[in-house]
């Protein structure tokens, strides 16, 4: 079906600077807050009426078309970058801002290499409109209009159906779809989601894959004569533009969902033209796609502002800052959010975070504890140490079992420790795990 549809819709790409609209409620709170499983809210900073994303130490990226100047401020998480200057990676409608270099973000986020844009689930941040009245067509519901703009930041999901071109100036786009039924928290744009990322889940990290660019119009519903600014899960029997004429969509049995559309970043990552200094974001940044090392202290700043992080009894490594029973350090350590309040185990031999997973297995014919846990690694610059011990009571703990080690990415790796004594009769047996960071 959308190929039918892919030559009109990638020419009619104009409702430029699009907030995040969901398709199962439009209560304007919903998903005001991070979803609590580090996929890309904690990597937003607000920069005017749009948002921006940090992808190097002296630099973040957002969209052109948004506009700004040099001297504008970068607001991350409470706290104030000032612009320098800004380099506009070339064919695209990418922008890449420099901060003053007397103070560079700490830590930054993950850039998708593109294996895993395609067909999986994204979260989409954006900072725009609240969903306005249901649009009807003789009745029929074809989606809402777009509202009063907020500019509140905003989280939905969707998934990425494929790339399209986007033209000479503009380079290669992600889109998604607005499906009825969808999945969970499935979500359009609109104006001024311009510049918040999509982000995917790549070797276990959630990555920056695409700046959010676009929807699709101009549409409108006949026999208005106007264009109906909205988030259309279908557009059948409506009319689309295309210069100088309005042209009607055939109305079919199926739904013909709008899709909204975003820069993607690996296709911009590395230029072609070496004489040309903005041509790939790597190049204008000077990086080489690794990742940040993230210290204690530098994760901080992905989740607190800099009052919060200055008052130690609510932000310290010992505190537990959103009261789920749950210290700071150990959020840090077994990749939790510290602002949202929930107490997850990780899921065995595939979890990507939560508390240790303790359990009793038949292991070569024999009955042990275990525990399976996720741990930063000595590469990732955490200054962690982990100590899985396990004893027959609450005083006399041992340092024992032999590690088994799954990488995951640079970042993170999946350890199981077995507990070398044999589970027998009415013995108990505990495990725990000893976390501690350099001072």
């Amino acid at each position: 079906m959308k190929k039918i549809f892919e030559i009109f819709l990638a020419l009619a790409i104009s409702n430029q600077a699009p907030a995040v609209i969901f398709l199962d409620t439009g209560d304007p709170q919903h998903n005001t807050s991070t979803p609590g499983d580090n996929s890309g809210w904690q990597y937003e900073g607000k920069f005017n009426n749009v948002l921006g994303v940090p992808i190097a130490p002296l630099f973040f990226i957002s969209a052109k078309h948004t506009g700004g100047i040099v001297g504008d401020a970068f607001n991350f998480h409470g706290d104030s970058y000032m612009t320098v200057a800004f380099h506009d990676v070339t064919a695209t409608d990418l922008r890449i801002w420099k901060v003053n270099p007397a103070k560079p973000f700490p830590t930054y986020a993950p850039l998708s290499s593109g294996i895993s844009d395609i067909g999986g689930i994204a979260t989409v941040i954006g900072r725009g409109t609240q969903r306005g009245s249901q649009i009807l067509l003789a009745s029929v519901p074809k989606g809402w209009g777009w509202a009063a703009e907020d500019l509140v930041q905003r989280w939905g999901r969707n998934v990425v159906e494929g790339t399209t071109p986007g033209g000479a100036s503009i380079g290669e786009l992600l889109y998604c779809d607005f499906n009825n039924p969808g999945i969970t928290e499935e979500c359009h744009l609109s104006r001024w989601d311009s510049g918040g990322g999509l982000f995917v889940l790549e070797d276990g990290l959630w990555r920056l894959a695409g700046i959010n660019y676009a929807v699709d119009g101009p549409i409108r519903v006949p026999p208005a004569i106007l264009e109906t600014k909205g988030a259309y899960f279908d557009l059948g029997g409506l009319e689309y533009y295309e210069d100088p004429d309005w042209i009607l969509i055939t109305d079919t049995e199926d739904d013909k969902p709008s899709s909204f559309y975003c820069s993607r970043i690996s296709a911009h990552l590395l230029g072609e033209d070496p004489e040309d200094p903005n041509d790939g974001i790597l190049k204008i940044t000077g990086g080489d796609g690794s990742l940040a090392p993230e210290s204690y202290s530098a994760w901080q700043t992905l989740y607190f502002t800099p009052a919060e992080i200055s008052n130690t009894a609510i932000t310290g490594s010992t505190a537990d800052y959103d009261s789920d029973g749950i210290a700071n350090l150990l959020e840090y350590a077994l990749n939790l959010e510290p602002g949202f309040n929930a107490r997850t185990t990780m899921t065995a031999a595939s979890g990507l975070s939560g508390l240790p997973l303790v359990r009793l297995e038949n292991i070569s014919g024999s009955d042990h504890l275990t525990m399976e846990f996720v741990r930063r690694t000595v590469g990732s610059g955490s200054g962690l140490t982990y100590i899985p011990q396990f004893a027959s009571d609450f005083d006399n703990w041992l340092e024992v079992g032999a590690e088994t080690v799954t990488p995951i990415n640079p970042r993170w790796e999946r350890v199981m420790v077995v507990d070398p004594q044999v589970a027998s009769g009415n013995e108990k047996r505990f495990a725990r795990l000893k976390v501690s960071v350099e001072d």
